[in-house]
Formats: structure tokens, C-alpha cells, sequence
């Protein structure tokens, strides 16, 4: 057994806007250590606190419990907590390898509208530059902080009365560390509420496992924002639809040969073709923790990707998917081949940023593009 009793926030979500179970995870002679630490959301325009008990199971078997201890929250503070230590011992079950297995029962994970909460009160922001009329989108970014919750709506509703989607390939970084494989794919549902299910795509999902050569890792879904955010927005826009999502390194470094091994397996969704029901969503958000003037210069250069996409344009975004945006650029953007289909043009219908939204946290700014590649 191996006992680590305190890691350090790493920082690597947006501080006073929405915080939650952040777990880091190492593997050690077969055993998987998790450490589950302070959970908190930025819902209502209010930093709010809830406990957090979830139950986690690895390959089939359980863990044990994750609990999250109340704790009241000073955003001038944020950084102070414990950690809770859960371990896990190994069986001879663990070390053995089936890729992509057929899931009779696939687990159904909440959503904030499925959990009673509410977008929060915000600035209103003006459009940048709507959709054209007789654009067809391919692709775009749209954020994962509820905090957005209106633009997400705008993003989507835009999207809706553009075009059709049968299913949304969804990359977002794994924020928690919760993921075991290099990329983490589930079978799985998503409670939307009034809205109903989500489904995956399960076919899809299966020859995408295969591709990459992992199996299904559920546990980066149980509590990834980056998915749940979304999935009311699909529900209510695009009844039916279901998903591939995908949980991948997000933050920098960027390692290429793992990112083009994702951009590789995604290519055959996304011929020209396959584009016209399929769609890519890179759930990102952009520029993190600066005061006013470092978000402005970081979303400069970000800037510069939208302004004229190209394959090697990832490299200006300053974001917490740069795999996404690599797998984006290098499918859509390339000179030639089956996916290029000429030059691309991309429509940023929202900038903004938390702090222009909430008015809080002027030197902890998140920054956030919505955009379409088309």
C-alpha cells in the first residue's frame, strides 16, 4: 500500500467560476490510487458547495467511496483544502485486456439540468459575427463552464438552424485525471432532464476503441464537465442525436504522434461525405487565470487560428484542448485530401470571457471562444 495524504491543487480549472471533483490518480504494482479533493460549482452566480459521494468502479470492480467533506468556500482561498485518500486493491482481473466490450447495461451519468441547477445570471454579449446563411457548419468550439450556459444555448441554437446532426463527435480534455487509458471512451447515457437521455453511439464508439487500442474507461465520465455541460444543450437542439465523446490530454505540452493517432482515427467520420451527419464539437475553453491584460494577449493569438484555420494554426491556440484543436485543424484544414474540400472560414459568433460575464474574478479570467469551422 501506498499512501499519498496531500497533493496541491494543480490549477487547472477556471478558480471562481466552477470547481469540481479533482482527482489525481497513479498506478503502483497493479493498485490504482485515487485522491478526491474539494468539489465546488459556480451555478447561480454564487460560488456553491455540495457534498459529493460517488461510488466508482474499475473494470468491473468497486472501489469504494469518493465523499466530499462541506466546506465553506473563500474565492480568496480557493486554493485551501484536504484531500480525501481512496484506494483501491488490484485483482487478477485488472491486468487483463479486452478492448471496446460490448456494454449490455450502459450507465446513465447526470447532467446540471438532471441535478436541479439552472444557468446562472449573466452580462448580456453582443454576436461577433453570426453564421452565414448558406454556411454548412463542419466543426467549432463552444464552451464547457456552465457560467456560459446562455451562449452554450445561443451556440447551439445557431448550430440547429444551420444544419442536422445525427451524431456529435465530442472531444474534451479529462480534467480530473480520472482517465486510466491514453484516450478514455465510454459506452454510456446522459440524463438531460426534461430533455430526456443522450445516448452514444455505440458502434461508433466500439471501432473508435479499436482504432486506438483502449478499452472503455468510465470513470473520466462520471463527473467530466466537459461532456455533461453539453448534453442538455443536444437534448433540447437536436432530439435523437447521439454522441462519441472522447476525454483526451488536454494541456500543454502537446505530444503529436498521440494527437494525430486521435486525428488518424477520426478522419473516416469526417469525409465529405460523412460530414454531411456527422459533427465535431472541441469542448474547450480558452485563455485561463490571467488578470484583464493576459487574457487579451493569450485570446490574441488564439485569434489568429480563426481568422484563417490551417493545419498547423492549433499551435496559436492558448487553450485546455490542444489535442481537440490539432485533431481539428489537422482534419478539416489540410491542403488536400478526402476531408479538405477547399479553404475553411470560421465564424466566431461569441468572445467573451468569466469575468465580463460574472463581473467576479478580474485576476482569474477564462476566457471563451464560440466559433464554427466551415
Amino acid at each position: 500500500m501506498v499512501i499519498f495524504p496531500f497533493f496541491l491543487d494543480q490549477g487547472q480549472y477556471a478558480n471562481p467560476l466552477s470547481r469540481a471533483l479533482f482527482v489525481n490518480k497513479q498506478h503502483h504494482g497493479g493498485c490504482v490510487i485515487f485522491v478526491a479533493k474539494r468539489i465546488t460549482e459556480f451555478s447561480t452566480g454564487k460560488l456553491a458547495e455540495r457534498n459529493c459521494k460517488e461510488e466508482i468502479s474499475f473494470r468491473g470492480g468497486s472501489f469504494c467511496l469518493a465523499k466530499e467533506t462541506p466546506h465553506l468556500a473563500n474565492k480568496k482561498n480557493i486554493f485551501s483544502f484536504f484531500a480525501a485518500l481512496l484506494i483501491f486493491a488490484s485483482t487478477s482481473s485488472c491486468s487483463r485486456h479486452t478492448l471496446a466490450p460490448a456494454v449490455t447495461d450502459a450507465p446513465t451519468f447526470p447532467t446540471w439540468i438532471s441535478q436541479g441547477l439552472t444557468e446562472p445570471s449573466v452580462a448580456t454579449v453582443n454576436e461577433c459575427q453570426a453564421l452565414p446563411k448558406d454556411a454548412f457548419p463542419l466543426a467549432g468550439t463552444v464552451s464547457h463552464h456552465l457560467l456560459a450556459g446562455r451562449y452554450i444555448d445561443g451556440w447551439f441554437k445557431a448550430l440547429a438552424k444551420a444544419r442536422k446532426v445525427k451524431t456529435f463527435f465530442i472531444i474534451s480534455p479529462s480534467h480530473y485525471g480520472l482517465s486510466t487509458q491514453e484516450w478514455s471512451l465510454c459506452e454510456c447515457n446522459w440524463d438531460a432532464g426534461e430533455y430526456g437521455l443522450v445516448h452514444t453511439d455505440a458502434k461508433t464508439e466500439r471501432e473508435l476503441c479499436k482504432s486506438l487500442g483502449v478499452e472503455y474507461d468510465k470513470n473520466a465520465f462520471r463527473i467530466e464537465h466537459g461532456f455533461s455541460t453539453l448534453m442538455p444543450y443536444i437534448a433540447k437542439y437536436f432530439p435523437g442525436a447521439k454522441v462519441c465523446a472522447m476525454a483526451v490530454e488536454g494541456e500543454p505540452p502537446l505530444r503529436q504522434a498521440q494527437a494525430q493517432k486521435l486525428t488518424d482515427a477520426l478522419l473516416p467520420y469526417f469525409t465529405r461525405e460523412k460530414c454531411r451527419e456527422n459533427f465535431l464539437i472541441i469542448s474547450s475553453d480558452f485563455s485561463h487565470h490571467g488578470n484583464a491584460e493576459e487574457t487579451k494577449k493569450k485570446d490574441g493569438y488564439s485569434s489568429k487560428f480563426f481568422e484563417s484555420p490551417s493545419a498547423k494554426g492549433w499551435f496559436f491556440c492558448v487553450c485546455d484542448n490542444r489535442q481537440g484543436m490539432y485533431a481539428l485543424s489537422n482534419i478539416f484544414c489540410k491542403e488536400a485530401g478526402e476531408n479538405s474540400g477547399g479553404q475553411k472560414k470560421c465564424s466566431v459568433l461569441y468572445h467573451t470571457n468569466s469575468f465580463e460575464l460574472s463581473g467576479e474574478g478580474g485576476d482569474d479570467i477564462t476566457s471563451y471562444f464560440f466559433t464554427f469551422l466551415y
